[in-house]
């Protein structure tokens, strides 16, 4: 009976044991439970707390217009002044400024929606334009003859248009010194192809003349004035009779259409500034002198080889856009037959 006893009692204490042991993991697996809906809970609170700040929170954020300019025209001036700064700020607007060497780059720079407005001469937007590059004219300013050339040294055999014939001539493809190339060797009874364009950035191009690799460049000002003040150089020709040098200013097809009153305001502001310049070429090459390093004498000359007014696209400037354009395709540089009048911006400028 002992025996059966203690079995017994043994077999009571274990199901107690297992009792207790199922209540504890029980227990247990509530109180995990309960922990895990309450950090859930909180966790859903913070989210949506987060949520509700970041929807409800006010938006700071400026926008940009960017701008490309050339180390010429008013656009130059304009960033060195910063009034435009000061004027769009009030509207939460900020500037974005990026210079570049040559106007090809500034109208793929627009193409590709890296920048919003730009400045170039009458050969680039053509180009642009046969590429598909989604740009509009906003503004055109006057030709002066001085402010392009074909330079060659002091004392080089090259005399006359003519002499160029079979000479290394450097020049920026889709630019205006590539224009004026054409009509130079035209005008001397030439085609392009007898003689060797060397395609090259300015930069490169300054390099290359005073090495000696090549005979004569077609460039613009202020690689004029820098070439002048660095060795005995001379005009063979500048762009008097040969192309109207006029400069257009240039805006992104979209950005012209989602925020021209910007467009209207950026262009106002170049404006008053050229206006002053070409009153005050003296004042405004000492001014230009003194925010960008630019020596006095070449500031001087920048000044007044270049036309400074700024007016809305002009119908002539437009023929002639066009007539340029068909120079280019006959000479098979342009793919297709372009219409100049289909990038024209419609929209008036309130200057």
């Amino acid at each position: 009976m002992s025996h059966k006893k203690t079995r017994f009692q043994l077999s009571f204490l274990t199901q107690n044991i297992i009792q207790h042991l199922a209540w504890g993991y029980s227990l247990l697996f509530m109180l995990v439970f309960c922990l895990s809906l309450a950090v859930a809970s909180c966790k859903s609170e913070l989210i949506n707390n987060s949520t509700a700040k970041t929807k409800n929170a006010p938006s700071n954020l400026t926008k940009v217009v960017r701008i490309g300019h050339q180390r010429f025209g008013a656009l130059f001036y304009l960033k060195a002044k910063g009034s435009l700064e000061t004027r769009l700020a009030e509207m939460g607007w900020s500037v974005e400024w990026t210079e570049f060497v040559a106007g090809p780059p500034i109208l793929a720079a627009i193409g590709t929606g890296k920048i919003d407005l730009g400045y170039a001469g009458v050969a680039p937007p053509i180009f642009a334009q046969s590429e598909g590059l989604p740009f509009v004219y906003i503004a055109n300013d006057s030709a002066l003859s001085g402010s392009i050339g074909i330079m060659v040294r002091q004392d080089s055999p090259i005399r006359t248009l003519a002499d160029l014939k079979g000479k290394k001539i450097a020049a920026t493809r889709k630019t205006s010194g590539h224009y004026l190339l054409i009509r130079a060797l035209t005008q001397g009874g030439l085609q392009l192809k007898d003689a060797e364009l060397v395609d090259l950035p300015p930069p490169k191009a300054q390099e290359a003349f005073l090495r000696g690799e090549v005979d004569a460049w077609a460039i613009w000002q202020p690689f004029i004035a820098q070439l002048q003040e660095t060795m005995p150089v001379r005009f063979l020709t500048d762009s008097d009779g040969l192309i109207n040098d006029r400069n257009f200013y240039l805006a992104s097809r979209s950005f012209a259409s989602d925020f021209f009153d910007i467009v209207n305001i950026v262009m106002g502001e170049t404006r008053q500034l050229a206006t002053w310049i070409t009153k005050n070429p003296e004042k405004a090459a000492e001014f230009i002198s003194a925010r960008t390093g630019m020596k006095r004498t070449t500031a001087m000359m920048l000044t007044k080889s270049r036309s400074y007014n700024l007016l809305p696209i002009q119908d002539g400037a437009v023929e002639e856009q066009q007539r340029i354009a068909e120079i280019f395709f006959r000479l098979g540089l342009l793919p297709d037959r372009i219409w100049v009048e289909d990038a024209i911006w419609k929209q008036k400028l309130d200057l």
